[in-house]
């Protein structure tokens, strides 16, 4: 079956899709472009000058997401988008648990959370519509 048939700009899920997409390469470049706003807004404020560069690192790891999400967006390629968000689950759920083991339960955590559910649901429609 042809994937692009369902995967188009008449599609919500496409459209989901490129929210989260646009959403993941603006965090990445908030890291790499004001790291202590970034990492107070991810929930992990940093306090020394050492930890600005791993801000900056998860923020290039955060656009090179983006950009892959980008690229299934471009090539209108709906089961390997829905395959690859489900693959890459493990960054919000691997960010909650960061966040909670040095903040405890805070917002932030709440807000990895959801990111990891919405996720998983549309990586899971994308893979089974597709």
């Amino acid at each position: 079956m042809n994937q692009s048939i369902h995967f188009t700009v008449r599609s919500p899920l496409y459209w989901l899709y490129a929210a989260f997409a646009i959403g993941i390469l603006l965090v990445g470049g908030l890291a790499v472009l004001m790291p202590l706003t970034a990492s107070a807004l991810f929930g992990a404020p940093v306090k020394v000058a050492d930890g600005i560069d791993w801000v900056r690192i998860a923020g290039v790891r955060d656009i090179a997401i983006g950009l892959m999400f980008a690229a299934m967006l471009v090539l209108r390629e709906g089961r390997t988008a829905g395959v690859l968000m489900l693959l890459v689950i493990i960054v919000p759920v691997g960010d909650a648990f960061t966040v909670l083991s040095t903040a405890g339960v805070t917002y932030q955590v709440f807000l990895h959370g959801v990111a990891a559910i919405f996720m998983a649901k549309l990586g899971s429609l994308l893979v089974k519509r597709s």
